[in-house]
């Protein structure tokens, strides 16, 4: 979870991209994949390498070491992807545990003084928030991941078949998150739930919305 294994990543990511075949198509399809944050006709052109491609993705911070996102993005299109895949899930699940965990034990700390909260460590952190927490964290999402929806469910792992379920059973964005939400709270791990939807959610390019829960994680209600 270091700066250093986080430039490895990086640099294993450009030589595994390199030493591929297909080089310049997967470099193509992540450019217009990423084209609205590159944000820059100029600097489109100018991508010529996936190490450019890194670089700008960083510039704009959509990549950096508290969100590997791409760098999953980039593995997922690579042929024999299985070793590098598994690095990168291994350090953005060790991230993810310990920024949210240390999120949520930095708040309850501040409060332990002023009022008395159950501790965030008893069993698991995530395993026992209230029933108003978690609608609040599921109702957030409801309301606010719009479009996204259907990049969230990918990195959920829900299945295709049932993504197309969800789009041709509700006709609106916000029912479809909604059935989202209830397949993932079916089948997510009571203990992990949580940062495997922030997780999830930074990987959709909504780093926003997972500090949103983050925040509402934090809070003593």
């Amino acid at each position: 979870m270091t700066v250093s294994e986080y430039q490895d990543l990086k640099q294993q990511i450009v030589v595994s991209v390199g030493q591929s075949e297909k080089h310049g198509q997967i470099l193509h399809t992540l450019k217009e994949f990423y084209k609205d944050d590159i944000d820059s006709s100029r600097r489109y052109e100018q991508i010529t390498k996936i190490g450019h491609l890194l670089n700008i993705l960083e510039i704009r911070d959509v990549l950096s070491k508290d969100n590997v996102g791409p760098l999953k993005e980039i593995a997922r299109r690579l042929p024999n992807n299985n070793e590098l895949s598994r690095k990168i899930n291994e350090y953005e699940a060790a991230h993810s545990r310990g920024e949210y965990i240390n999120n949520y034990v930095s708040e309850a700390t501040q409060n332990s003084s002023h009022r008395q909260v159950e501790s965030p460590l008893n069993n698991h952190p995530f395993g026992h928030i209230s029933n108003r927490k978690k609608k609040r964290i599921v109702d957030t999402v409801v309301e606010e991941i719009g479009s996204y929806w259907r990049d969230l469910a990918r990195h959920l792992e829900i299945r295709e078949g049932t993504i197309d379920n969800i789009e041709s059973n509700n006709n609106s964005l916000a029912k479809k998150a909604q059935n989202l939400m209830e397949i993932y709270e079916d089948k997510a791990d009571p203990q992990r739930w949580f940062f495997v939807l922030c997780d999830a959610l930074e990987s959709s390019r909504r780093k926003d919305l997972s500090k949103t829960l983050q925040n509402i994680m934090a809070m003593n209600i």
